[in-house]
């Protein structure tokens, strides 16, 4: 299998006269969702379709949970989840204050093992 891409001509926002480039771009065929996962997890390891969907649910309820409290979220060597904030910046220090948040984010880093392997996955342009 491979990752597969298109090519995307896309403008410079901040420099909109500029010629506009091209750009790889991956293409997703499809999605896994929790069902789909749940009989993947059943499927290779011992595991009965209630246990894997309980491993499952736990997870969608948790991880939400543990960053709320302020933590971060390690998943072993497959990564962690984190919250990320955007704000607007300001000259005064006291005047950065939730009221300029921007936006909350919560971003998953991979560990080194898993960027890795994916950091290898071979391309294939997508054919229309």
């Amino acid at each position: 299998m491979a990752i597969h891409y298109t090519v995307q001509e896309k403008l410079n926002p901040l420099d909109r006269d500029a010629a506009p480039k091209h750009y790889l771009v991956a293409k997703s065929l499809t999605h896994v969702d929790r069902k789909m996962l749940i009989k993947d997890m059943v499927r290779h390891t011992s595991l009965t379709v209630q246990e894997a969907s309980t491993a499952i649910e736990y997870l969608f309820e948790s991880i939400p949970r543990y960053l709320e409290l302020g933590m971060t979220v390690q998943l072993g060597e497959l990564g962690y989840f984190k919250v990320t904030l955007q704000s607007l910046g300001m000259v005064k220090e006291e005047d950065s204050t939730p009221s300029t948040l921007k936006s909350i984010h919560m971003k998953f880093i991979p560990g080194k093992e898993i960027r890795e392997r994916v950091n290898n996955f071979p391309l294939q342009k997508w054919k229309e």
